[in-house]
């Protein structure tokens, strides 16, 4: 073999190598931008405690959708029994199979004293043809622990004040 075959011949190996590893950069790149613009794109659903003012506090158990898509919420299970409250009740028989839009919130009245420091929250939901399952395990009173009541026997103030506190909280 002569010189100019073996290098014709190392050149043809390296540039299929480097074609290789091309491709398989490219296939890497892909599959890391389609999980990217997956996460950018997917619902994420939260759940937290809100107070509001309206001349009385109020705490309300907030679910939203933090996400770019709507997600249909399939499962909501709490550590705590929150079917004791009148509110509660259809509140958790509605969630399941209702669908939540990008921004949206669905809130439920609760009684803040009777609330535990700790809930753990077992959630699933569906987007399209993916399934999310969320457990979040926090103490949803945190930072709302200061309700003050707003003493008016103005029915106008009352209806301001609520809707001060509704646009402060962007529920």
């Amino acid at each position: 073999m002569d010189l100019s075959t073996k290098i014709n011949l190392t050149l043809s190996i390296s540039s299929f190598v480097l074609a290789a590893i091309s491709v398989i950069t490219v296939v890497i790149t892909l599959l890391q931008n389609s999980k990217m613009i997956e996460n950018s794109t997917r619902p994420y659903l939260c759940i937290y405690g809100q107070c509001i003012n309206t001349g009385h506090s109020q705490f309300y158990l907030v679910l939203k959708n933090f996400g770019a898509s709507a997600a249909t919420v399939t499962k909501f299970q709490s550590s705590f029994d929150l079917s004791e409250f009148k509110s509660s009740r259809t509140f958790i028989e509605e969630i399941r199979n209702t669908t939540i839009a990008p921004g949206q919130s669905r809130i439920c009245l609760l009684e803040y004293e009777t609330i535990p420091d700790n809930i753990t929250f077992d959630l699933e939901y569906k987007s399209g043809k993916r399934n999310f399952s969320e457990t979040f395990s926090s103490n949803i009173k945190a930072a709302t622990a200061m309700l003050s009541e707003k003493a008016s026997k103005n029915d106008l103030r009352n209806i301001s004040y609520t809707l001060q506190e509704m646009l402060q909280k962007d529920l």
